[in-house]
C-alpha cells in the first residue's frame, strides 16, 4: 500500500518525493545494555571499552563476520541531558553497534561457540542481561560515509542552506 504524501516544497531536491534512500550497504546491529549494579560507570565503561572489546576483536568469529563495531557510551551526564529534554529517552548505559553484510553474518557471530565461550562470562561481568535489540539499514541524510564499506555519502552539511 502507497505512504500518503503530505503537500511540501522540498528545500532540498535531494530529498523529495522522488529520489531513494540512501541505505547504506551493512546491516546494523544495535545492541542496548545497563550495567550491572555492582560496579560503578567508570568500571563499566572502562571494562567494556578495553577488556571487553579485546576478546570479542580477538575471535575468529568476529574477525570472519563484523565489517563495524562502533560503541555507544551513555554516561549519567548524558543522561542528564536528555531527561531534561522532557521526552522519553533509551535508560541503557551502553549500546554496541556491529555491521554485517547479511543477516547470516550476524548469526555466523551470534550463534558461535568461540562468541560464548569468549563473551559470555564477560557479559556477566559488567552488564545486566538480557540486551535489547534494534536490526536495520542505515538511510544517511547528512555526511560522510564509509568508503571502505562502500557507502555513498549523505549531503554535505556545509552546503546546505
Amino acid at each position: 500500500m502507497p505512504w500518503t504524501k503530505v503537500e511540501h516544497e522540498f528545500k532540498h531536491p535531494q530529498l523529495n518525493y522522488d529520489s531513494q534512500p540512501n541505505y547504506q550497504p551493512y546491516i546494523k546491529v544495535s545492541v542496548f545494555f545497563k550495567k550491572i549494579d555492582s560496579i560503578d560507570y567508570d568500571t563499566f565503561f572502562g571494562h567494556w571499552r578495553t577488556v571487553h572489546a579485546d576478546l570479542a576483536v580477538a575471535t575468529q568469529a568476529f574477525r570472519k563476520n563484523i565489517v563495524r563495531y562502533a560503541q555507544h557510551h551513555q554516561t549519567p551526564e548524558m543522561k542528564e541531558r536528555a531527561r531534561s529534554l522532557g521526552e522519553n529517552f533509551l535508560d541503557y548505559d551502553g549500546c554496541a553497534q556491529l555491521w554485517v553484510k547479511t543477516w547470516d553474518d550476524w548469526l555466523g557471530f551470534y550463534n558461535s561457540a568461540e562468541y560464548a565461550a569468549a563473551l559470555g562470562d564477560d557479559c556477566n561481568r559488567f552488564m545486566k542481561l538480557p540486551m535489547t535489540y534494534m536490526v536495520g539499514y542505515e538511510n544517511l541524510v547528512v555526511g560522510d560515509a564509509s568508503k571502505a564499506m562502500g557507502g555513498s555519502d549523505g549531503l554535505d552539511i556545509s552546503k546546505l542552506n
